[in-house]
């Protein structure tokens, strides 16, 4: 019978933790946002959301195929923009552009699409002022 030292078996010991912490910390990164699946249009390739649903029954969709946000807000007023948004409570300029055919969704595209979607992915509070006209609401989505 092979003779294992304390210290091998600590050390082995150490790595096995090690592993189920990243484990586990990989998959906390990926909980935070819900997912939803969707087909191309040609029906071959599955493609995955990742999507918030905030207190007031808006929804923010993480479109990572196009780097974009979409919001959604069902409500009667179409014409809506957002010029700032706020990811963890710094401020990012921001254009957003309406859909024609889906009118309650809100596309918002920023610069440096890499790295804000990198940012988008690991924030933990995501917020933003729509502008009705002159009218304002504030969104706020808590990534949890």
């Amino acid at each position: 019978m092979k003779h294992f030292s304390q210290k091998k078996i600590i050390s082995t010991l150490r790595r096995a933790a090690l592993l189920i912490f990243a484990f586990m910390v990989s998959q906390g990164v990926h909980a935070k946002w819900d997912e939803e699946r969707d087909m191309t249009t040609n029906g071959k390739e599955e493609l995955v959301y990742y999507y918030k649903t905030n207190d007031q029954g808006q929804k923010l969709v993480l479109d990572k195929y196009v780097k974009r946000l979409i919001f959604i807000r069902s409500d009667k007023f179409y014409k809506r923009s957002i010029k700032q948004i706020k990811i963890d409570g710094v401020v990012l300029d921001v254009s957003s552009d309406p859909f024609s055919r889906y009118p309650e969704q809100t596309a918002i595209v920023f610069e440096n699409k890499d790295e804000v979607l990198k940012k988008l992915f690991l924030a933990k509070k995501i917020e933003f002022n729509v502008l009705y006209g002159r009218d304002e609401a504030l969104s706020t989505f808590q990534i949890k």
